[in-house]
């Protein structure tokens, strides 16, 4: 995990600002699993995501770069190749991307499932620490 002394903000797009979560800790859960991609799945991810935050919201995408992973709790995945970025919009045009997994088959497993899970907890606590005004740390000050 990584400690905010980088920038969690991913990319300003056009409509969306899409930045990593961090935890109460101020570390960066997914940072190990970003920094293990290659540079072409990095580059991958990063196209993906600037087209999501350069896109007007109710831009339907397609499946097989967005979807929507859990209905209940609204948690996306930004695709590419068998990596899944899971993620979750919030209010003044946020994307939140939580954690990650590799996509083993078409069904998602117990352990895919896992990790969907984990975001809408991250999520929760997002909101929460956002809705008090503590998640920032310039919020803290």
């Amino acid at each position: 995990m990584k400690k905010l002394d980088i920038e969690f903000l991913v990319y300003e797009g056009e409509h969306f600002e899409v930045e990593f979560y961090f935890d109460e800790n101020e570390d960066i859960v997914i940072w190990n699993d970003f920094l293990a991609l290659s540079d072409k799945e990095q580059a991958s991810f990063l196209a993906r995501v600037e087209k999501l935050a350069d896109s007007p919201p109710g831009t339907i995408h397609p499946k097989t770069i967005f979807n929507l992973e859990d209905d209940k709790d609204k948690i996306w995945a930004i695709k590419f190749g068998n990596n899944r970025f899971c993620s979750f919009f919030y209010e003044g045009g946020k994307i939140i991307i939580t954690n990650a997994y590799k996509k083993q088959s078409q069904k998602n497993r117990k352990k895919e499932n896992t990790q969907i899970k984990k975001a809408s907890k991250f999520k929760l606590d997002y909101e929460k620490r956002a809705k008090k005004n503590d998640y920032y740390p310039e919020d803290k000050d």
